[in-house]
C-alpha cells in the first residue's frame, strides 16, 4: 500500500530550486567535462580533509577508551588529512588515480558479472539473465581497458556518468517539488 504524505510548501521550492541547480550543474560538466573531473577531485579532497579532522577531533576527545583507540584516531586523522592536501597539491595525479580506479573496478565488475553469468546455472537462473550477465561483463573489461588505453576517455566516461546522473536526480527532484506528493511505502499489516 503506498501512502501519499503532502510535502510542506519550504520543502518543495527547496526540492525544485535544487532541481534546477543540479541540472545546471549537469549540463555545465557535460559542456565542459574537465570541470567534472576537477570538481570531483577538489570534494574528495575537502572531504579527506574534513575527515581527517574529524578523526584526530574524536581521538582527543574520546572519552572512557583505550589510549592505543586514541592514539590510532588521532594518527589516522592526521594521514586522512595529509592524503587531502596531497590531492590538493597534486590534482592530476589524484584525477588520474581516481580515472584507474575506476578502470580496475570496472575490470573486477566484469570478471564477476562473466562468473555470475556462466555458474547462474546452477541456480536456476534464465538464459536470457545469464547472457544478460555475461555481455554486461564483456563491455565492462572492454571500457575497463579503454580505460588503461586512454585515461581521457576514462575521465570523459567518469564525468558523462556523474553528469547524467546529477541530470536525472535534478529531474526527480523538480517534478518532486512541483507535484507537492512524497511516495512513501507503508505496511499494510493486512488491514
Amino acid at each position: 500500500m503506498k501512502a501519499e504524505a503532502i510535502s510542506p510548501k519550504g520543502l518543495q521550492i527547496a526540492q525544485v530550486v535544487l532541481g534546477v541547480i543540479a541540472i545546471g550543474l549537469s549540463l555545465s560538466v557535460m559542456a565542459e567535462p574537465g570541470a567534472g573531473v576537477a570538481l570531483l577531485v577538489f570534494l574528495l579532497s575537502i572531504t579527506l580533509l574534513v575527515l581527517g579532522i574529524e578523526r584526530v577531533i574524536a581521538g582527543i576527545g574520546l572519552a572512557g577508551v583505550r589510549k592505543s583507540s586514541r592514539i590510532g584516531n588521532i594518527i589516522l586523522g592526521v594521514l586522512t588529512i595529509a592524503l587531502g592536501i596531497v590531492v590538493i597539491s597534486f590534482p592530476l595525479f589524484a584525477a588520474g588515480f581516481l580515472i584507474l580506479m575506476l578502470a580496475i573496478g570496472l575490470l573486477f565488475m566484469g570478471i564477476a558479472r562473466i562468473l555470475y553469468g556462466i555458474t547462474a546455472s546452477r541456480r536456476n537462473a534464465s538464459q536470457w539473465s545469464r547472457s544478460f550477465a555475461i555481455g554486461v561483463g564483456i563491455l565492462s573489461i572492454a571500457i575497463s581497458f579503454m580505460v588503461f588505453a586512454s585515461p581521457l576517455l576514462g575521465a570523459f566516461l567518469l564525468t558523462l556518468i556523474l553528469a547524467i546522473n546529477l541530470l536525472i536526480l535534478g529531474i526527480e527532484s523538480i517534478a518532486h517539488g512541483i507535484s507537492g506528493r512524497k511516495h512513501v511505502s507503508v505496511p499494510d499489516h493486512g488491514r
